[in-house]
């Protein structure tokens, strides 16, 4: 028997300090920390309050301002300083996902600093009779992703001392193409791979991701997988075309109760 609660999902945030986001192939300049901040404010106002959040991946990304060069941990620091002071205001705590925009030495520094600042950020966590895993699909320098042969093992262990308890599994890339071709040349590299291990384990029934900035649902066998929008510029399937639009800001409420999920989304307007 599983307790009775709520969490969010919360992705592709992509604050930057210094800047503001230019959406692609317009003039218009997006603040990612005011959209934010409306997410933050709309999850303090949800009744009854979520027990956690989840943090998708793609949580600061200084390196939209500079396209022509590769960062320096030190050059996200400021970045993450804001996102941390932005999610101060939530009214639970927060769990976290690297995505291909972090960087890992300063995400550890800012997030994670009881580890050590080359740790990759997989990891499970327990509540209310529930069993969550958090992957880590990030790539240094790639916009795909890819979960490397020690994590595939790690999970494979993990699930296997789980099996009693009913388990989502969050990650950041799709793990098989969506159907918006610009977005599908950036996917979990070995999604089918991640998808075999997990149905080797029948405890896992949802998938949640993010990376694509935008609301989906797909069943496959017995498994769901879900993306969340943005908390900021969401992508709209226009055929032959890549199109950004400007919000509104979104995120996923899920409902547990005796280990049976329901979910929608909510964008704060």
């Amino acid at each position: 028997m599983t307790d009775r609660f709520r969490f969010v999902h919360i992705t592709d945030t992509h604050v930057m300090a210094g800047g503001a986001w230019r959406i692609r192939g317009t003039d218009v300049d997006f603040d990612t920390d005011a959209s934010l901040r409306r997410v933050v404010d709309t999850v303090r106002r949800l009744d009854p309050a979520p027990a956690f959040a989840v943090l998708g991946g793609d949580l600061a990304s200084p390196d939209l301002l500079h396209r022509e060069r590769t960062l320096a941990p030190s050059e996200y620091a400021s970045s993450y300083m804001r996102l941390t002071e932005i999610l101060g205001g939530l009214p639970c705590r927060a769990h976290y996902l690297m995505g291909n925009h972090d960087n890992l030495e300063a995400f550890n520094l800012a997030l994670r600093p009881e580890v050590l600042k080359d740790v990759p950020c997989y990891y499970g966590f327990d509540h209310g009779g529930m069993h969550f895993v958090a992957l880590d699909s990030h790539e240094p320098g790639h916009a795909d992703g890819v979960l490397d042969a020690a994590q595939l093992a790690w999970l494979e262990r993990d699930l296997s001392a789980h099996r009693p308890a009913p388990t989502v599994v969050f990650v950041h890339h799709h793990p098989w193409p969506l159907g918006h071709a610009w977005m599908d040349t950036m996917q979990l590299r070995n999604g089918s791979e991640l998808m075999t291990l997990l149905g080797r384990h029948s405890q896992v029934k949802w998938l949640i991701g993010g990376h694509v900035h935008s609301e989906q649902m797909i069943q496959r066998g017995g498994l769901t997988f879900l993306t969340t929008p943005s908390t900021c510029i969401q992508l709209a399937k226009v055929p032959g075309a890549t199109h950004f639009e400007p919000g509104p800001p979104g995120f996923r409420v899920v409902d547990v109760e005796d280990g049976r999920l329901s979910t929608f989304v909510v964008y704060a307007r």
